[in-house]
């Protein structure tokens, strides 16, 4: 084995890796700034603030899950890097955020990949929207009712400060 040619392989391979990310985050948060600087972003953070606060979340929130919903967490983590230092938002409503996005990514590509393979791509999206959002709300609801007991299980009362949630 060459390890000098293991060495450039792998070099090539992360280096190509970092300049297409870089190709697809960098605009996306100049386009971000730019919906910011002319009002837009204020005005979707108002239409989306009720499906947010439903959640307990902050409605700025509502956008950069979208981002990650349709483009991916790789490259929404920009977005959602950028978005928590501007935001103020609580370790609940980080955890809820992630939960959200973690069940619930790409999901425009991967759609795409799924019925390529013949899966029907109306249920893939559906149900994958629908998982997110459900355990996303109990997330929240957990985390709302934070050091009350929540429910029992085989007789053992489970304290939600227990819980790994």
């Amino acid at each position: 084995m060459n390890w000098a040619e293991v060495f450039m392989e792998t070099f090539e391979v992360s280096f190509s890796t970092i300049f297409k990310m870089t190709v697809i985050v960098v605009p996306l948060l100049i386009g971000i700034e730019y919906l910011k600087e002319i009002g837009w972003m204020e005005k979707l953070s108002v239409k989306l603030r009720k499906v947010s606060e439903l959640i307990g979340l902050p409605g700025e929130a509502a956008f950069g899950m979208i981002v990650v919903y349709i483009i991916g967490l790789v490259f929404g983590s920009g977005v959602i890097i950028r978005m928590k230092k501007e935001v103020e938002m609580t370790r609940k409503q980080l955890n809820t955020m992630f939960i959200f996005i973690g069940m619930c990514h790409a999901v425009v590509e991967e759609t795409i990949v799924f019925t390529a393979v013949g899966a029907n791509g109306v249920i893939v999206m559906v149900s994958r929207v629908l998982a997110s959002f459900l355990f996303g709300l109990l997330y929240a609801w957990f985390a709302k009712h934070d050091g009350t007991s929540i429910r029992k299980s085989s007789g053992i009362e489970l304290e939600r400060k227990n819980m790994l949630l």
